[in-house]
C-alpha cells in the first residue's frame, strides 16, 4: 500500500534514495537558515511534515535539544535516517490522519503540498497544530516556465514531456504562487517570503536530483513509444556533459506566525 501511494516501486528504491539525498543536499542549507530565522531553539516542540530522508528532522533535533521534541512524519518511512531519542518518527498520512491541535511551536513542510489533492485542508491543519505564537514554515515549488526554458535537442523535447508529466502528477506544481494568500486567509501574520533558482549541472546535487529522475523516467518513455533507446542514450549523454547547465524550478518559502 505504501509503495502504491508513494509511487516508488521497490525495484527503484536505491535510485530514489540517492535522488532524495541529492535534493536534501541542495535544499537543506537554505532550509536551515529559514528555520533559524523563524526562531527554532532549545525546548521547542516541532513538527517536520513530509520528512523524506529525515535530514531536516535530525538537524531540528540538535536545535531544540533534549528539552524539546521533534515529530517527523511521512507516508513512506523507507528513506528516513536514524534519529536521536527526542525525535519521534511516525508513518502518517497528512490527508487522512489528524494532527494534534496547538501542540507545536513550529511546523515545517517542504515540497509536500504541491503533491496533495487536499493541500488546502492540510495547510489549515498545520495552522491548527500550532500553539498561539507558533511559526509555520512552508517551502514549495513553482514550475511555471520550467518546461519552456531554452534547451538544445534532443533533451528539449524529453524535458517538456517530463516536466509536463511531473506537473500533472504533482496536483498543483505552482501552489507556491498562492501560499502567501492562503496563509494570510488562515490568519497568520508577519508573513515573510523568499524565493530562489539555481543552476542545475551534472555531477552536482543541485542538478542530479532531477537527472536521476530523468534516468528513472526514460525507460518508461521508451516503453510508451515516446522516444527510442538510441534517443534516450543520446539524452543521457547530453545532460551528463560537463558543460551542460539548465535552470531549476523556482523554490519558494513563506513563514508566518499564529497570533497570540
Amino acid at each position: 500500500m505504501t509503495e502504491e501511494r508513494y509511487g516508488t516501486p521497490d525495484a527503484e528504491l536505491e535510485i530514489e534514495r540517492i535522488r532524495l539525498d541529492k535534493l536534501a543536499d541542495t535544499l537543506d542549507p537554505s532550509t536551515f537558515d529559514l528555520l533559524l530565522g523563524a526562531g527554532i531553539g532549545p525546548g521547542d516542540d516541532v513538527l517536520e511534515a513530509g520528512a523524506g530522508n529525515g535530514s531536516v528532522a535530525v538537524w531540528m533535533a540538535d536545535q531544540v535539544g533534549p528539552t524539546g521534541s521533534v515529530l517527523s512524519v511521512d507516508i513512506d518511512l523507507r528513506f528516513h535516517a536514524e534519529v536521536p531519542d527526542h525525535v519521534e518518527v511516525r508513518e502518517f498520512d497528512l490527508e487522512g490522519d489528524d494532527l494534534p491541535r496547538e501542540a507545536f511551536d513550529l511546523v515545517h513542510t517542504r515540497a509536500v503540498l504541491q503533491h496533495l489533492p487536499a493541500r488546502e485542508e492540510v495547510l489549515a491543519g498545520f495552522v491548527d497544530a500550532l500553539r498561539p505564537g507558533g511559526r509555520l514554515v512552508v517551502e514549495d515549488g513553482v514550475f511555471l516556465g520550467f518546461a519552456e526554458q531554452a534547451l538544445e535537442q534532443p533533451y528539449r523535447d524529453i524535458h517538456v514531456v517530463m516536466a509536463t508529466g511531473a506537473q500533472q502528477e504533482w496536483r498543483d506544481p505552482n501552489f507556491g504562487l498562492v501560499l502567501v494568500d492562503r496563509m494570510r486567509r488562515l490568519g497568520l501574520v508577519d508573513l515573510q517570503v523568499d524565493g530562489r533558482v539555481w543552476a542545475m549541472r551534472p555531477g552536482e546535487p543541485a542538478g542530479d536530483w532531477w537527472f536521476l529522475a530523468l534516468e528513472r523516467t526514460l525507460p518508461r518513455l521508451v516503453a510508451a513509444g515516446i522516444t527510442t533507446d538510441d534517443q534516450a542514450s543520446e539524452v543521457l549523454d547530453q545532460v551528463r556533459s560537463p558543460d551542460f547547465t539548465m535552470l531549476s524550478p523556482v523554490h519558494l518559502s513563506v513563514v508566518g506566525r499564529k497570533p497570540t
